[in-house]
Order: C-alpha cells, then sequence, then structure tokens
C-alpha cells in the first residue's frame, strides 16, 4: 500500500510540476503558480516519505527472515569431539575419579 500510495503521490507531483513548465498560461488560469508549485513539491515529499517507509519496512522483513546461523559455521565445534581437558583436572590428588567419569 505504501509503495502504491507513494509512487501515486510522487507521479502526481512531477505531473503537475510538468503541467506548470510546459503550460504556464494554462495552469495560470487554473490556480495560482504558486501554489500548483507548492502542491507538486509537498506531493512528492509525501510520496518520497512513503517510498521511504516501505523501503524501511522491506530491509526490516528481510532481517528478520534471516536465518540465525550464519553461513560458513558449521555446528560442531572443534572440541566437542576431543575428550575432558588434563588441565581441568581439579582433583586433590591427580588421580582419576571413578565414581561417574568413565560411565559418561
Amino acid at each position: 500500500m505504501r509503495l502504491t500510495f507513494g509512487l501515486f503521490m510522487t507521479c502526481t507531483g512531477i505531473g503537475l510540476l510538468a503541467f506548470r513548465a510546459l503550460a504556464p498560461e494554462t495552469a495560470a488560469e487554473l490556480n495560482d503558480l504558486t501554489r500548483l508549485t507548492f502542491g507538486a513539491l509537498l506531493a512528492i515529499v509525501l510520496g518520497g516519505v512513503n517510498l521511504a517507509k516501505w523501503y524501511a519496512g522491506a530491509l526490516a522483513h528481510q532481517q528478520a527472515t534471516t536465518p540465525v546461523r550464519r553461513p560458513f559455521q558449521s555446528g560442531v565445534t572443534a572440541n566437542q569431539d576431543e575428550g575432558p581437558n588434563p588441565a581441568f583436572d581439579f582433583t586433590k590428588d591427580g588421580t582419576e575419579r571413578t565414581d561417574e567419569a568413565k560411565n559418561s
């Protein structure tokens, strides 16, 4: 809807400016040239605002639908396949625990 309205307002503003530039006598008979110019510029600005809102919404939608996992990242880390690190052994005498360490 924003895209349609933005394009409509922008084309209307450009058409009014073209009408003022190409047929100034006819435009002066219909309305004051200052009002016509101001209306044309306002239409172009409103069309540009609606086109910017549409574009920002499209980018936000695209960013929201981007998958969480980024490309070139594997699902398995390098340390997941290795056994326990002996540097993090916190037993008192340095011997291996026998209750749960061998079963897991």
